[in-house]
């Protein structure tokens, strides 16, 4: 489920106004100084509260995730609803993802647009890169929107140590009280060019296929490092929800997303 819990509430309460008031609908993009504001912000906090153990701890993980910094994806696409007339987000060129040291290893923050961002958390451990059990997304429309977080059954492993494709691991999970119940495979080796440097990449596939009534049919492809950094990143969404006030809402993303340097801003 996609456009889920407190967002179909709050656009069935935007419907019922929608008679007095025109309702609007914006989008902000967050560009790379205000990411790399916010990261710099972000690790003066850390660095003042964390001590020497935790702070030894994070710098070994470290060693195995992504390099810490602000980093730039030349990005196409846009997501989409039909309710209240419908609404289109474009997606800028240019899209931040953010990489911090927490918990495990790593957390990933890929801010698209202010009103839209992903957040997920990698993990080393003895197999490979682990993508985490737990993560958020953002969706709002109107004005109105939630961070839905979801919680899964099992950590997956999306940059093994020994680059073997590998059979297809479902995971159970519950995203805002839902169930929901990606599926993702490990499709194979590749190579890619990240600038003029060639880099070894995992293909990681995943896919929701949802059939019922209200339906989800999702697929996500990532090429990622063997520190789990996603160099390119693919998608293809469409999913119907009920908002139980103003019918049936249909929800449709697409994108394309490319690593432009190696090298984060810090």
């Amino acid at each position: 489920m996609i456009i889920a819990g407190c967002l179909l509430v709050a656009l069935a309460t935007s419907a019922l106004i929608a008679k007095r008031l025109w309702v609007h609908d914006t989008i902000r993009v967050v560009d790379a100084s205000a990411a790399l504001d916010a990261y710099r912000h972000s690790s003066t906090s850390a660095a003042t509260t964390a001590t020497a153990d935790t702070t030894a701890k994070a710098v070994t993980r470290l060693q195995f995730t992504p390099e810490v910094g602000v980093y730039r994806y030349a990005t196409s696409g846009s997501e989409h609803i039909d309710v209240l007339g419908g609404a289109t987000h474009r997606y800028p060129k240019i899209t931040t993802l953010t990489v911090t040291a927490a918990g495990c290893g790593a957390r990933l923050r890929w801010d698209i647009l202010k009103e839209r961002r992903e957040e997920w958390q990698l993990c080393p451990s003895r197999s490979g890169i682990e993508y985490g059990a737990n993560g958020v997304q953002l969706h709002t429309f109107f004005g109105h929107g939630d961070l839905e977080s979801f919680v899964c059954d099992r950590a997956v492993v999306i940059a093994p140590s020994d680059l073997a494709p590998a059979a297809s691991v479902p995971q159970t999970c519950s995203l805002m009280g839902a169930a929901w119940q990606p599926s993702w495979e490990l499709v194979g080796p590749e190579r890619m060019l990240v600038g003029t440097t060639e880099v070894a990449v995992m293909h990681v596939r995943v896919t929701v296929a949802n059939n019922s009534a209200y339906f989800e049919h999702t697929v996500i492809d990532w090429w990622v490092d063997d520190h789990g950094l996603p160099l390119r990143m693919s998608c293809t969404k469409s999913s119907k929800s009920n908002s139980g006030l103003v019918g049936d809402v249909l929800y449709t993303e697409q994108y394309t997303a490319t690593l432009q340097s190696l090298k984060p801003l810090r």
